[in-house]
């Protein structure tokens, strides 16, 4: 072994380690939550020194009530966010009833990473590209219906409604709803539970809204509420799928924050403290109305006479939506491929009149440094946010091994505090914080503000395999070798390798997808592939917006693949570690 490595993983240095990374790890993301919040709620009343408002006041608050098309862009957020999420929510639990388990359920499952691999801006280009009037969708209906000659003259994404936008974030949250389902379903005993309730003369669809959803919903009740606070307050996203006159509030609140007129500012800040107070509103909302819900079930479940309903319509429901989630994925990056290639594409025809490589030529030529800057953040922030989590996770270990309680919901809402908090809420007091430091615009305060929302998704990805490894491997082991570090790295890491790696595709993937952060924290300085493919989209070259969302979304779908090939190559010979 290496003299350094020995030195390092000295068993002192290594206890001290353990102990300081929960405190480490959550500095990195705690911190920059707090003096944003607070250095945002400030500018909000009145309190900016850098255009010299120093006297509290409201004045913010009623020039925003008073912006036109604030209280439309407040309906529209909460119409978009709301609508999408339950979709997401009840999708996902059709989904579960009508094919879970099955071998179908089980294919949909093994196919669920390169969905969590697309990043959202990708997405929503992609869909957006599909189902615009000279879509594809629009071009298959042409080749039957006369009437669609021409481009329908309706307005099928963008819509002043929002009905693309609640297509896209439903779209891209089911298979993240389905992924933190499918990592609690084994300790549910679904099987039995079904197999009871049909002793008992009731349906399937009994036994999964009334004894095992509610209990779904509480080990899912967290990623849901990440789901609607992202859904109320994204903003790349709803730049690209969402209406534009005026836009979602979130994307309104961010063009005040970037508004040649300085003032705005303070509008800004009023804008993201109030989408913080509806989001806590909405959420504190949903969490009465647990009791009541759960009351209704008791009642229901107690009353246990009446006859079950023998139609069962939920599983063709659920291959009807397996389908079309599926469909809308691969017809998406269909859709980009074609675009990215064409040199010439008339309506209604469904395929180029011709082929070209000038638009991948083009973009070559101004994406080598976003390319660069965000391999280089996805990578740093995902390792850095890999190696915390595993110290984290190894230090829960020594705690029980010494017979320590650990309070395992608590560490979870800790990490997902990021998450639950809109991003446009405290990344403006953060970048003030990191303004008045003199540590803004450099790659280390970007690195810093990727790894505040890396950190939560990669501890949420492992903890759960990790926490279920049996640690009698590593008694065993010790008994053999002596050695921690090598029964770490010769047992714990080959059997651990395969969730270590997907915790670390999942990271670099939600690296990539950072607009906010890179937006606000980069000042400028840093562009990404995520910032310069939402920025072309207000071009009219479908080309180039194309080959832009593919890059993309290519780098996170090569890291998945990575960490599902690497595994399969080193343990060909010993499958049961796969």
């Amino acid at each position: 072994m290496k003299p350094y490595l020995t030195f390092f993983l000295k068993p002192q240095l290594s206890k001290v380690g353990l102990s300081t990374s929960p405190w480490l790890t959550s500095a990195i993301f705690l911190l920059p939550v707090a003096v944003g919040l607070l250095g945002t709620w400030l500018p909000a009343f009145g309190w900016l020194p850098a255009i010299d408002a120093r006297a509290f006041s409201i004045q913010a608050w009623s020039l925003m009530t008073d912006y036109p098309g604030f209280w439309t862009a407040l309906k529209t957020t909460l119409t978009t966010g709301l609508v999408a999420s339950f979709l997401a929510i009840l999708i996902t639990l059709l989904l579960l009833i009508g094919l879970y388990p099955s071998k179908l359920f089980k294919t949909i499952e093994r196919n669920l990473a390169p969905l969590l691999s697309v990043p959202h801006a990708a997405f929503a280009i992609g869909l957006g590209l599909l189902i615009m009037p000279s879509g594809w969708l629009v071009r298959l209906l042409a080749q039957g219906f006369d009437q669609l000659a021409s481009p329908p003259n309706i307005a099928t994404f963008q819509d002043p409604m929002g009905l693309s936008l609640i297509l896209a974030l439903t779209l891209k949250e089911i298979p993240f709803l389905l992924f933190m389902s499918l990592a609690v379903l084994p300790s549910l005993k679904v099987s039995q539970t079904i197999t009871l309730t049909h002793s008992l003369g009731h349906s399937r669809r009994y036994a999964w809204v009334w004894l095992i959803f509610p209990q779904l919903y509480k080990q899912i009740k967290l990623p849901f509420f990440a789901i609607i606070a992202y859904s109320l307050t994204v903003v790349d996203i709803a730049m690209i799928a969402g209406p534009t006159t005026p836009p979602t509030l979130a994307v309104m609140v961010n063009h005040w924050f970037y508004d040649p007129n300085l003032e705005l500012r303070t509008l800004g800040a009023a804008g993201a403290t109030s989408l913080l107070a509806i989001n806590i509103l909405v959420l504190g909302l949903l969490h009465l109305l647990e009791k009541p819900a759960a009351l209704l079930r008791c009642h229901v479940v107690n009353q246990g006479s009446k006859k079950a309903h023998r139609i069962f319509w939920e599983k063709p429901i659920a291959l009807v939506s397996a389908l079309l989630l599926f469909s809308f994925y691969i017809g998406a990056t269909l859709q980009m491929l074609s675009w990215s290639f064409a040199s010439r594409w008339r309506y209604p025809h469904l395929w180029p009149d011709g082929f070209s490589t000038k638009a991948w030529s083009r973009i070559f030529n101004r994406i080598d440094e976003p390319f660069y800057t965000t391999f280089q953040l996805a990578l740093a922030s995902a390792t850095l946010a890999l190696v915390l989590c595993i110290l984290m996770l190894e230090n829960e270990v020594r705690l029980r091994h010494k017979k320590r309680s650990i309070n395992t919901d608590n560490i979870q809402l800790l990490i997902y505090l990021p998450l639950l908090i809109p991003q446009i809420a405290f990344l403006f007091g953060f970048q003030v914080f990191l303004i008045q430091l003199g540590i803004d615009a450099n790659f280390y305060a970007l690195l810093w503000s990727h790894c505040i929302f890396v950190i939560p998704y990669v501890f949420l990805t492992l903890s759960g395999p990790y926490r279920r490894y049996d640690q009698r491997y590593q008694l065993q082991a010790l008994s053999l070798s002596a050695s921690h570090l090598k029964s770490f790295w010769l047992i714990k890491l080959p059997i651990l390798l395969r969730p270590i790696l997907y915790a670390f595709a999942t990271g670099f993937s939600v690296s990539i997808a950072q607009y906010l952060p890179t937006l606000f924290i980069g000042a400028g300085k840093f562009s990404t592939l995520t910032t310069e493919a939402v920025a072309i989209t207000s071009g009219s070259d479908r080309r180039l917006i194309a080959v832009m969302a593919l890059w993309q979304q290519a780098l996170p779908l090569l890291i998945f693949l990575f960490a599902t090939l690497a595994p399969a190559l080193l343990f060909r010979k010993r499958k049961a570690l796969l």
